[in-house]
């Protein structure tokens, strides 16, 4: 578990990681959404515009209410997790430190900042820096889980059908190289959730490949210890979850209907602009995003960002004519991702550096 000393050199190392990769998020994505614009209005420009007023109203208000339900879900997951562990935060308390989390996450590589920051701000709270671990461990052990089990076996039965929609046949190589590697990763982690001691014995013998070492260098045993530490935490989390049956299925189904409202975005900007859906398109829709944020989940780019656009692009363009899929793009890009950023940066500063302010204006 992490520890107290851990927990505050990763708090005064986070503003510095939050800066570099928010900088790197909004020039990735003014330059992808650029080049969007451009390709998308290089046949009627006049058009490209104009849809920008075209989209309808009431939608925006359906984009809203998703992206505000999909917060609630989180919060009462997170909720339900603590109630677990035998521990009361406030419902409202859990949204506003999810919010901060979902910001730091959003900002930096591989969502690397999001645990320090929830394990942080939990402990602020007044749970103790292990159970607050705990806690940042489970949530992200599910959603890894939903995608490490879920998108190879989608990726593998789907993958000729999506590349084909999509227009990335040539990419079909690249996808059966990950494809291998999310597989393995995935019966690693099933392996290792219920043995253990297997689990440990395969990444040992994984980081004494000798292309493992090449790679990897001098940092190899450290690197191995922290995947072993990790495994470890893992699965002392899930013993927990194992000896509560109908809680764990409560989170469980928490986090497939926080992924299910999160995918839910894209059809209703396809049908802000007309485009009827019906329940085959839904499928098809997430079964498509589902994939795209599976392979995103590969690339150390903060958000995604270009990758992500890039994607939905190519999602959009199934349904939409040309000059408005930029326009489109960039409205499902700001509710699914600048939106949470933006509220959840807010909560970030005044929880992560309040305490701090408070302290400073104790009389010495």
């Amino acid at each position: 578990m992490i520890s107290v000393n851990q927990t505050k050199l990763q708090k005064k190392a986070l503003p510095v990681l939050v800066k570099k990769g928010l900088t790197l998020t909004v020039a990735i994505s003014l330059l992808t959404m650029v080049c969007l614009f451009l390709f998308s209005s290089s046949s009627n420009t006049a058009n490209t515009w104009k849809s920008l007023l075209s989209f309808r109203k009431e939608h925006l208000l359906l984009l809203l209410a998703i992206t505000t339900l999909s917060w609630l879900i989180e919060g009462l997951r997170i909720k339900m997790i603590t109630k677990v562990l035998e521990e009361d935060v406030r419902l409202i308390d859990i949204l506003r430190i999810n919010l901060a989390t979902l910001f730091s996450g959003n900002v930096t590589p591989f969502t690397s900042g999001g645990l320090p920051t929830q394990v942080y701000l939990l402990h602020q709270k007044g749970m103790s820096v292990g159970k607050a671990t705990a806690v940042a461990t489970i949530r992200i052990t599910f959603s890894n889980l939903f995608f490490a089990i879920g998108g190879p076996l989608l990726l593998f039965f789907f993958r000729h059908q999506i590349l084909n929609k999509l227009g990335l046949t040539y990419l079909s190589g690249i996808i059966n190289y990950i494809l291998f590697l999310a597989a393995l990763f995935s019966l690693l982690l099933i392996l290792f959730l219920w043995r253990p001691a297997k689990g440990g014995i395969i990444v040992n013998k994984f980081f004494q490949l000798t292309f493992i070492r090449r790679i990897l260098g001098g940092k190899t045993d450290a690197v191995c210890q922290r995947v072993l530490k990790e495994l470890e935490e893992f699965h002392s989390c899930l013993t927990i979850l194992r000896k509560n049956i109908p809680h764990m299925i409560i989170i469980i189904s928490l986090t497939v209907l926080y992924w299910a409202a999160f995918f839910c975005i894209a059809p209703a900007v396809l049908m802000g602009y007309g485009v009827k859906i019906i329940l085959g398109n839904i499928i098809q829709i997430i079964l498509l995003q589902f994939i795209i944020i599976f392979l995103i989940s590969f690339i150390p780019i903060p958000g995604g960002s270009g990758l992500a656009e890039m994607g939905l692009y190519s999602v959009f363009a199934i349904y939409l004519p040309k000059h408005l899929l930029a326009i489109a793009v960039m409205i499902w890009r700001f509710i699914s991702y600048h939106l949470n950023t933006l509220v959840g940066g807010v909560f970030f500063l005044r929880m992560l550096f309040s305490k701090e302010k408070k302290e400073a204006d104790l009389p010495g």
